[in-house]
């Protein structure tokens, strides 16, 4: 188990990736990215890894292209009340993207959507939705809608 001093962070040119128009790295990758923020553990984004899809192997793949970086090597984290914003950004963004998306088949969704108060809850609606929207549309749109909320969640 990792411990809280040694939990990755961003490093610049992270969060210059993050900044700039989406790149080269793929949309499950950013959406993990997004999520380090110098105060959750390896375990803890591990298992936010692989509820976007990806293997054990995603954090090594963000520190080989120079993302990620110990947090002690870094500034101190983000403002709690920004990345509360940011969230709240992106939660705003996401339900409106999905009741277009599901022409009016949200209600459930919507009401979900009230208990998100957290990263991690954030996550789990986000791929709630994106089920939904594949259910009525396509694997396709899904994808649409997850890369769209991830680049609002910035």
């Amino acid at each position: 188990m990792s411990q809280p001093a040694a939990a990755p962070a961003k490093t610049d040119a992270a969060r210059q990736l993050l900044a700039g128009p989406r790149g080269s790295l793929p949309v499950p990758l950013r959406m993990l990215l997004i999520n380090v923020d110098g105060q959750r553990g390896e375990d803890e984004l591990l298992a936010i890894a692989r509820s976007l899809g990806l293997d054990e192997q995603a954090l090594q793949t963000l520190r080989h292209l120079g993302l990620l970086t110990p947090r002690e090597a870094t500034a101190p984290a983000a403002d709690p009340a920004a990345e509360l914003r940011r969230l709240m950004r992106a939660k705003m963004f996401a339900l409106d993207l999905a009741g277009r998306m599901l022409a009016g088949r949200d209600s459930e969704l919507r009401a979900s959507a009230r208990e998100v108060d957290s990263e991690s809850r954030f996550l789990e609606w986000l791929a709630d939705a994106a089920g939904r929207i594949e259910a009525v549309a396509s694997v396709d749109r899904a994808r649409l809608f997850r890369e769209r909320v991830a680049e609002a969640a910035v």
